[in-house]
């Protein structure tokens, strides 16, 4: 394939501009993975830490700390549950349901407007096609991994830097 059309290179456009207009919103976007949470949370009312942490695949430490700074921010409340003195049962207060209905809404106009022009054929095409592309990719190391597990090994091999 030529220089000209290295798919690679369409694919970081992408990304790039998709983080640009994430940050040119300024409604005070929740990041991803505590969106993920919080939705989680919202339809698992009053679950527990670990079944956050095992819905997330991430280590109950991570789920703590993100919790923390959740609560923090009014978006979740904790509980001791009852039968179960060291577990917490999770709840989303009406901030962070306020916060979690904004930030779809905005993901959901910037993937609109990403698809604009697009028939609903060439919608489901652009997504098996990438879809086929990020199986070509994977590997059995990072097959299984979610999004947010395949960051932190992104930024944990190389020192943080994107």
């Amino acid at each position: 394939m030529d220089k000209a059309r290295r798919i690679g290179g369409r694919l970081r456009r992408i990304d790039l501009l998709m983080r640009y207009h994430l940050r040119s919103q300024e409604k005070g976007l929740i990041p991803p993975s505590q969106m993920r949470m919080i939705e989680f949370i919202e339809k698992n009312d009053g679950c527990t830490q670990a079944e956050v942490a095992e819905e997330m695949q991430v280590s109950p430490a991570s789920v703590a700390q993100s919790l923390k700074r959740m609560e923090a921010s009014n978006y979740v409340s904790r509980d001791v549950c009852k039968g179960n003195l060291r577990a917490n049962s999770l709840h989303i207060t009406e901030v962070g349901l306020n916060a979690a209905k904004n930030c779809r809404k905005v993901f959901d106009e910037l993937e609109s407007e990403m698809l604009s022009g697009f028939s609903e054929e060439e919608q489901i095409l652009t997504y098996d096609l990438l879809s086929r592309i990020i199986g070509n990719l994977e590997s059995a190391d990072t097959g299984s991994m979610n999004n947010m597990e395949l960051s932190k090994l992104l930024c944990s091999e190389d020192g943080g830097k994107e």
